[in-house]
């Protein structure tokens, strides 16, 4: 047992009687002392299962400061948030920094000098600038995250890394290597139409695997990234326009989304994607956000205005006035006509994969009734 007790709120880890942690603590109604086995004797691995025992026990609402322990901060908020968003696994490693320095500490520890402590002890290890901002972004969300759901009354100033001049710049992937990255993609279909989208509606990667058919009307040609029922956040999705090259790739409407993996729509991509700029022998450098960039870029080399440019990424909202804007056929036409432009230079051949998509109860059907061969 390590000297000094670990503890989340109520809960502290023992080793009553056997060499096995124990999520231990007090029952006010019995006067006794509660242990529940946690299976485990490794130290690390029982400060893990304690917090997501602790997070089963209990649900906090308007804590102190000091009473909220940071690892059931971290752990609801991975728990209820950050394992759906597009960043996950880099929010989950980051939430593994701020666990690993802060420990057993609560809320009320976030204190300036703790935190500039914290933010030398990420440099001591090697991260950049720009990733220990990233770091404190994710611990500052989660501490948000607390006080927004009513489990903390005040939530603490978290301090940034403003200097990121070390930040990479984006890799722009030139005509020659998007060739190639294309032509490896048409290997993997889902790939290539996840490309083609990306490419076309400038999108953040998470916009372009959710796109669906609800949000594209094929006749007055645009696509509206932000699907009926979303809130719109600070990563504002746009209505933008249907190019020539993509409109092909849009026609089947008997889909749930246009990016499909075994019938099913996809979280991510960047497993698959590296491995297909891998196979096509370029940089490592090249990721989803790359596609992006890279037409932002071309865009602007081609003389599309930035203020057009903004309005694909969705750098900007629309003003009231812009409401229908979309309408009109010269709806951000520069940029439309700039992409086409850019796949004519880029002279790909390729044929527009068609997907299948077989609903779940077919899919069910097909593993109770094998011999009726229901085929995808």
């Amino acid at each position: 047992m390590q000297n000094e007790r670990y503890q989340l709120g109520e809960y502290w880890l023992s080793q009553h009687n056997s060499t096995v942690y124990k999520a231990t603590w007090y029952d006010a109604g019995t006067g006794q002392t509660r242990r529940a086995s946690l299976g485990t004797k490794d130290f690390h691995e029982a400060k893990k299962l304690l917090a997501e025992y602790a997070l089963k026990q209990t649900i906090p609402k308007d804590q102190r400061a000091a009473d909220m322990p940071l690892g059931l901060v971290f752990y609801r908020y991975w728990e209820h948030h950050a394992k759906n968003i597009a960043s996950a696994d880099q929010a989950k490693y980051a939430l593994s920094l701020w666990t690993e320095f802060w420990g057993a500490s609560t809320v009320v520890d976030l204190t300036p000098p703790k935190q500039k402590e914290f933010i030398l002890w990420l440099k001591a290890k090697g991260y950049k600038n720009s990733y220990v901002s990233r770091t404190m972004s994710v611990g500052r969300s989660a501490v948000r995250f607390s006080w927004k759901n009513g489990e903390i009354s005040s939530v603490p100033f978290i301090y940034d890394e403003p200097d990121r001049s070390d930040e990479k710049e984006p890799y722009l992937v030139k005509l020659a290597e998007m060739r190639r990255l294309l032509t490896k993609a048409q290997e993997r279909p889902h790939m290539f139409i996840y490309c083609m989208i990306a490419l076309n509606i400038m999108a953040r990667p998470e916009a372009a695997l959710q796109l669906s058919p609800s949000q594209v009307d094929l006749s007055d040609r645009w696509i509206n990234l932000n699907p009926k029922g979303r809130k719109q956040t600070k990563k504002y999705r746009p209505i933008v326009p249907i190019t020539n090259t993509l409109l092909p790739f849009l026609q089947q409407t008997d889909i749930p989304a246009f990016v499909l993996w075994n019938s099913k729509p996809i979280a991510s991509v960047k497993k698959t994607f590296a491995s297909t700029v891998f196979d096509a022998g370029l940089s490592k450098e090249i990721t989803p956000y790359s596609l992006r960039h890279t037409m932002a870029t071309e865009l602007r080399r081609r003389g599309v205005s930035a203020w057009e440019i903004e309005g694909l990424l969705g750098h900007r909202r629309p003003s009231t006035t812009e409401k229908y804007a979309h309408y009109a056929p010269d709806y951000l036409s520069a940029g439309r006509i700039a992409i086409d432009a850019y796949f004519e230079t880029l002279g790909l051949t390729y044929t527009v994969p068609r997907l299948v998509h077989v609903s779940e109860a077919c899919q069910s059907l097909k593993m109770k009734n094998p011999q009726k061969g229901i085929s995808q």
